[in-house]
Formats: C-alpha cells, structure tokens, sequence
C-alpha cells in the first residue's frame, strides 16, 4: 500500500505541477481560432482575390490587385506563425514566444505598408483603420499573453 501511494505521489506532483487559470485555456483558444480565421482571409485574398473585392468600389479594387507579392507573403508568414505559436501556446510550448514576435513582427510591417505607404487609409477611409487596427492589437496581446505565461511559469520548453 505505501509503495502504491509513493508511486501515486509522485504522479500527482508531476501532474499538478503547473496550475493553469480557466481563462489561460480561452486566451490560448481565441488565438487559435482568430489566426485560422486570419489563414482563411490570407488564403482568399492569395488564391481568390477577384471573388473577395468583386464588391468593392473601382478605386478599392484597383489598389487591392496593386498590392505587391511580397506583402502576401509577409500576411502568410504572420498567419502560419500566429497558427503554430497558437498551437505551441496551447500545448504549453515558451518557443510560441518567439513565434508570436514574428507573427506581431510581420503584421506591422504588413498593415504599415498596405495602410500608411501604400494608401489603404486613403482608398479605403477612416472606417478602413479599424480592422487593421484590431489585427495590430491581437497580435500584440496574443505576444504579450505567451510572454506573461512564461513568466508565470505556465510554458515549459
């Protein structure tokens, strides 16, 4: 019977090593599903771009197909790293830290271009800012959250 109960002891220290709040589990799984729903705007304006802007007005349509290649390719890289670093978040990785940098990294430079250098804000209005504007922020707390788990000692390597 001892033996049992060291043995069992020492699992159950194991196991409730870490103790993770409810809300971890919600933040870890909105970032999860918010970047899989960045993945499938990311794979609409890629692959079916003329079926997205048929509804926009001439001059948004314009700039939309002006934009170049490489900003696609920044939006994919903060999308696939946003997804993975969620998926490391949710399996307690600390290297979701670094992802999540790259994702926020990718993101400012993707909404400065699209925004401030190539006139989105301008073709699109002051109501063109605020989706960019939430993308910015999320990004940002998804990396400010994985950052405050390490440091509550909830991420292992």
């Amino acid at each position: 019977m001892k033996q049992g109960n060291k043995q069992m002891g020492s699992e159950m220290d194991e196991g409730t090593a870490r103790v993770y709040p409810k809300w971890f589990w919600v933040i870890a799984g909105c970032a999860l599903i918010w970047n899989l729903m960045g993945f499938v705007i990311f794979y609409g304006e890629t692959f079916q771009q003329e079926a997205v802007i048929a509804g926009f007005e001439p001059a948004q349509q314009e700039w939309m197909r002006s934009t170049p290649r490489w900003i696609y390719v920044v939006f994919g890289l903060s999308v696939g790293t946003g997804i993975v670093g969620s998926v490391l978040l949710l399996t307690k990785k600390k290297s979701c830290i670094a992802l999540f940098l790259i994702s926020f990294i990718a993101v400012l430079v993707q909404m400065a271009y699209t925004m401030l250098i190539a006139g989105g804000l301008k073709v699109m209005g002051p109501s063109g800012a605020i989706m960019p504007c939430v993308v910015i922020f999320l990004a940002g707390l998804w990396l400010g959250f994985s950052i405050k788990s390490s440091r509550h000692g909830w991420l292992g390597p």
